[in-house]
């Protein structure tokens, strides 16, 4: 499958640096897989993936390049999800942090050795646990503890996998990385103010990618229920895109949320686009 940019290199990084925002409106850029740069007054990646990923023979497992050099990035907050390297990319974290020394990074408790073994300097590393909310200029982090494919933590209790809930200047966001859907992220999430803007996985699991080591995620029918009972205005469809043997038809998605709520909003973005959301 050749995927192609919508926007990508110089063009794109002038786009995200240049763009100017009213009070009410936020604007997302899709990177693929569950990666996104979120801009209000901060900008904000989650799980950037900007190099390559490659099997055991050394063959890349990507079906599309990356838009951008990891060297070029200019962010105010780098969040991963949890620590595999299709959502916490160490050779993209390591490449920004060295270009950029403004930028914090925010991941689970449990991934932020693998950080700071990578070289990145402690003091620029947040820990996000679930349930413990974090307050920055412009932003605003409510980790949820994630199912994936259990909820986890380490020996000291530190989160392995996490959603995010954001509030950027007034405008709630909620990026599920992976997950499965469990009662006790139900009723968290339930717990939440709606979000204007809802990203969910929907690649699913099977057997033949379990057997793979493969950890699968919300299928695109409880994606779109969990949308229709969150209530979100907007849905934006993840993780069906990037990695050889880890794909699905997002169209399908669509159809399934218009099955449940036909009035419900949904946007599949193209790679590099630029899209704008307003209260």
């Amino acid at each position: 499958m050749q995927k192609t940019w919508y926007r990508q290199g110089a063009d794109l990084l002038k786009e995200i640096h240049d763009t100017k925002l009213s009070d009410d409106t936020l604007a997302f850029w899709y990177l693929g897989q569950c990666g996104f740069v979120f801009k209000k007054s901060a900008t904000v990646y989650i799980d950037p993936v900007l190099n390559d990923i490659t099997d055991d023979t050394g063959e890349t497992r990507r079906l599309y390049s990356s838009p951008f050099s990891p060297g070029q990035v200019q962010a105010d907050y780098v969040l991963c999800t949890h620590g595999h390297l299709d959502h916490l990319a160490l050779d993209t974290l390591t490449a920004i942090a060295a270009a950029d020394s403004h930028t914090v990074f925010i991941v689970p408790g449990a991934c932020v050795s693998i950080l700071t073994e990578a070289g990145i300097s402690s003091d620029r590393i947040m820990a996000a646990n679930a349930h413990h909310t974090l307050v920055f200029p412009g932003l605003t982090i409510k980790p949820v503890s994630a199912a994936h494919p259990v909820h986890m933590t380490d020996n000291a209790g530190n989160d392995t996998a996490l959603c995010y809930y954001l509030i950027m200047d007034g405008i709630r966001l909620l990026h599920m990385g992976d997950t499965y859907l469990t009662d006790q992220l139900l009723n968290d999430l339930q717990a939440l103010p709606v979000p204007h803007l809802f990203f969910p996985p929907i690649n699913g699991g099977d057997y033949f990618r379990t057997a793979r080591d493969c950890i699968g995620n919300l299928s695109y029918i409880e994606s779109a229920h969990l949308a229709v009972l969150l209530h979100a205005d907007m849905t934006v469809p993840t993780h069906y895109d990037m990695i050889m043997g880890n794909t699905i038809d997002p169209t399908i998605f669509l159809r399934e949320l218009w099955m449940q709520n036909s009035a419900a909003k949904t946007h599949i973005p193209m790679l590099g686009e630029r899209f704008f959301y307003h209260l």
